[in-house]
Formats: C-alpha cells, sequence, structure tokens
C-alpha cells in the first residue's frame, strides 16, 4: 500500500490504512516523494527523542531537501544544543502566567464572534470562529493590530496550502509567504523603535548565549521565523482542534452530554479528541546514519515522516483506539510532538480549546452538525475541516 499523506484519500480518511501499516508496514518508504515513514507508538515516541539519529535539521516539510536552511523554520528546524539555547529564550513568552493572563481576552474573542450568531439558528463554525480565533489569539500575543489580523490570517493559511496531487505549494501562493514575512518584519522593526508589552517587544530585547560563548540578541531573521512559526503551526492545528471538537462532539453525544453535565471532564475531553484525531498528522526528520526498523533500512540522508496520527491510535497502546472515549486516561501523548520538539504553544491551545467549548455549551449544548456540508483541507500536515456547517 502506497502512503502518501498529501492525497485527497488520506486527507478524508486515513485511519483504516494507518492500520495497515501499523500492523503489516510499520516502515515504509514512500516512493513518489521519497521518503520513509513509521506509523507505531512506540517507534514514533523513540524516534522522537532521538534527534542525533532523526535530526530536525532540515524542518517538518518532507519534500525541503536541503534547499531551504531548517533554521528558517525557527526552533522546529532545529536540533540541541543551539534548539535548547534558543528554545529556552522563546518560552519566556509562554509562562504559566503569561497563559493565565490571555484567558479574559481569549473569551472576549470568543464572545465576539459567537454572540452576533447566537439568535441565527446557525453558521459555518470554521469561518465564523475556529478560523478566526487561534490567529486573533497569536496575534494578540504577538503584537499584530485587529486591522491587520484578517490579512495576516489570509497569508499564512495560502502559505500552508499544498496540491494533492503534488504535495507542492501552489505557484501562485509563493507570494503570500512572502507577504506574511515582510509584515512580521516591518512590525518587529517598528517594535524595536516604540516598544509594547509583547511577545514581538520581548523578542526583540532579548539575548542568549550562542554556542560560541558569545551573548547575542535575536536576529531580525530568528525572530520573523518563529512569529511565522507561531502563526503557521500554532494557530492552523488550533483552528482544526476546535473543528473536531464541534463535529466530533456531535457525533458521540453520549459523550456530549457527559461533558456538558461534568466540567470536570473538559481537559480529558481536550486531550482525547486531541488522539482521536491529531491536528498535526505527521512530523519530518532527516536521517543522519542508517538505521533498520523492522526490517526496512532508512539509509543515512532519507527523509522521515513520524505519523502521529496513525501513531495515536495504536491498538498496542490504547484500548479501542477507535473509539472516542472521554474519560480516557491518555498518559503519554504525541498529538502535541514530545521530547525536546513538544509544541511550545501546547498550553495556549488548550486554553482556548476550553474557552471555545464552554462558550458553545453555554449558548447552544444541542447543535446539530450538518454532515452534507462537512469538507476537509489539503495542507501541509494538517488534517481538519475547512467548513463545519452547524444549527440549533
Amino acid at each position: 500500500m502506497l502512503y502518501d499523506p498529501y492525497s485527497r484519500e488520506f486527507q478524508h480518511d486515513p485511519y483504516p490504512m494507518y492500520r495497515h501499516f501499523r500492523d503489516e508496514e510499520p516502515c515504509v518508504h514512500s516512493p513518489g516523494m521519497d521518503f520513509y515513514a513509521l506509523f507505531r507508538f512506540e517507534d514514533v515516541w523513540e524516534a522522537t527523542l532521538d534527534w542525533k539519529t532523526f535530526s530536525s535539521s532540515l524542518g517538518p516539510s518532507l519534500e525541503n531537501r536541503g534547499e531551504i536552511p531548517g533554521e528558517a523554520m525557527s526552533i522546529i528546524g532545529m536540533d540541541p544544543p543551539r534548539h535548547v539555547r534558543l528554545r529556552n529564550l522563546i518560552s519566556k513568552g509562554f509562562t504559566p502566567r503569561r497563559i493565565t493572563q490571555l484567558e479574559a481576552e481569549v473569551r472576549r474573542i470568543a464572545k465576539q464572534y459567537l454572540d452576533p450568531v447566537a439568535s441565527d439558528g446557525g453558521c459555518e463554525l470554521q469561518q465564523t470562529l475556529s478560523s478566526k480565533l487561534p490567529m486573533d489569539v497569536i496575534s494578540a500575543l504577538v503584537g499584530i493590530p485587529e486591522e491587520d489580523r484578517d490579512a495576516y490570517r489570509t497569508w499564512v493559511d495560502k502559505g500552508l496550502e499544498r496540491d494533492p496531487d503534488t504535495g507542492q505549494i501552489p505557484l501562485e501562493n509563493l507570494e503570500f509567504i512572502g507577504k506574511s514575512r515582510e509584515y512580521v518584519q516591518g512590525l518587529l522593526e517598528l517594535r524595536r523603535r516604540e516598544p509594547c508589552n509583547d511577545l514581538i517587544s520581548l523578542l526583540a530585547e532579548s539575548e542568549y548565549p550562542d554556542l560560541d560563548g558569545v551573548t547575542k540578541p535575536l536576529t531580525d531573521t530568528e525572530i520573523c521565523a518563529f512569529v511565522g512559526l507561531l502563526a503557521a503551526a500554532g494557530a492552523e492545528t488550533t483552528t482544526k482542534l476546535l473543528g473536531n471538537c464541534a463535529v466530533y462532539l456531535w457525533r458521540n453525544p453520549e459523550q456530549r452530554r457527559a461533558l456538558w453535565d461534568d466540567p470536570s471532564l473538559m481537559d480529558s475531553a481536550i486531550e482525547e479528541i486531541l488522539r482521536y484525531d491529531a491536528p498535526s498528522q505527521f512530523q519530518g526528520r532527516v536521517a543522519m546514519h542508517d538505521t533498520t526498523w523492522h526490517g526496512v533500512t532508512i539509509p543515512e540522508g532519507a527523509r522521515v515522516a513520524l505519523v502521529t496520527g496513525a501513531a495515536c491510535r495504536d491498538e498496542r497502546v490504547f484500548d479501542d483506539p477507535d473509539r472516542l472515549d472521554l474519560r480516557r486516561d491518555n498518559d503519554r501523548q504525541l498529538y502535541f510532538g514530545h521530547g525536546q520538539h513538544v509544541c511550545i504553544g501546547k498550553s495556549l491551545a488548550r486554553l482556548e480549546a476550553r474557552v471555545v467549548l464552554e462558550e458553545i455549551r453555554d449558548r447552544f449544548p444541542d447543535y446539530e452538525v450538518d454532515e452534507s456540508g462537512l469538507t476537509r483541507t489539503y495542507q501541509a500536515h494538517v488534517r481538519g475541516f475547512a467548513t463545519v456547517p452547524v444549527r440549533w
């Protein structure tokens, strides 16, 4: 069987094929894009930790063969020890205190989008709320003014799209990547002159000890790359998480009722929906030396996909993994990454999901989803719904 993560078939429903690969071909070569893939939970867990074998130095995109330096993608394209030094610096913008302080703003934004449609009897949830709120929250954290957020969101979305037939960025979308970077560069220059209480000002003023022992500020390129990473990886995956929450809770009405009746289930519910259909389906790596898995040798220099989406449904780890169970104890998690590359914004994503679910529960707890109107996106790494029509 061919593993093609960008195909329409895989984007629609990869899980029966994931079961095949876990059981029959746990390490497989995909000849079209020329990469290897691992599917079982324990394999992905161990490979994610072993950065000396599976390096992040070319970034997460399998199509990159060295044309783009990994560091152009910020910390997601770095290995220790440099990765650790920059991540520790950037983490100052994601302390528990800072995330807690954002809850009021997250709730204000959610209300801003839900209140106007509450009496309409329905809406298209992704365009009304899910595709806007995460980028608005990232923008508030970074310091992007409200009047620029729609444009910036569009540029980032276009840069993430992939042609399902080729796996490549459509040529007409390349300009949007440049536009988003140019915008952040201009904002950074402004903040250097007029600092504010936002992440981009914090990063502009930060310094760290580099590997040569010299204390250095972050460069403009490093700051712009990290803001781009936040927008692409953070906002888009959370957008998909919010849509998934709405759809999968509706498809499992007894689980939804249990959640509405018992708010203490909220945290475990979010974790279970993340496991059940991980917004980030795989992470790209490059093999630093020959390594053999299940009788298949991955050669030095090969691109490798660590398939989180398959690992999170591995029956070797999870009982009845194709069933959504909001009381499941997900004591080991891969859907936010693992080890040195665990998602830096995971607490923010959880906060956004909790606030949105609480606001939906309080307005239209018995909402229904129009299955005929559900459509999916075709984006690099990210699996989720483009449209989620709901009515109440």
